[in-house]
């Protein structure tokens, strides 16, 4: 079982720090207002949350219920697993109603040459959001309140 808490524990750390490093770099490469580094930076953008959310996000829930299971935890009478699992579901709800499209609006705009402060201020207060909800799992996973 050690195996499979070592990759729950890498894909939540890997998850969680592309959300963080992605919003610190991105609001560096905009401050800078340089339009060909504001379209490399939103074409990196879709690059890493399509790769890091997908596959690291998707690791999480999977080795996640694979270790409720071998605990023998109830997901539905497990209140912090449960709460965690909702969190999780409404940031990927979230992720790919409004996120998702958001970036390809803005790598859409910042290749035209006309970087959105709007759009970019509307990225980093729903993913700065979303990174704000995965850190609550993060205490629920340890703090296991009951």
């Amino acid at each position: 079982m050690e195996w499979l808490t070592t990759l729950h524990v890498a894909s939540a750390v890997l998850w969680l720090g592309n959300f963080a490093i992605t919003g610190v770099w991105a609001l560096r490469a905009f401050a800078r207002r340089d339009r060909n580094l504001a379209a490399f930076a939103a074409r990196e953008i879709l690059f890493t949350d399509a790769v890091f959310t997908l596959v690291f996000g998707s690791a999480v829930v999977v080795t996640g219920l694979l270790l409720a299971q071998r605990l023998h935890l109830d997901v539905a009478a497990t209140r912090w697993l449960r709460d965690a699992l909702i969190a999780v579901a409404v940031s990927g709800v979230v992720w790919i109603a409004v996120l998702a499209p958001i970036e390809i609006l803005l790598f859409v705009a910042t290749r035209r040459g006309n970087p959105s402060r709007n759009l970019f201020l509307a990225w980093n207060v729903v993913g700065w959001t979303i990174t704000a909800v995965l850190f609550a799992v993060i205490y629920l996973m340890i703090a296991k309140p009951v």
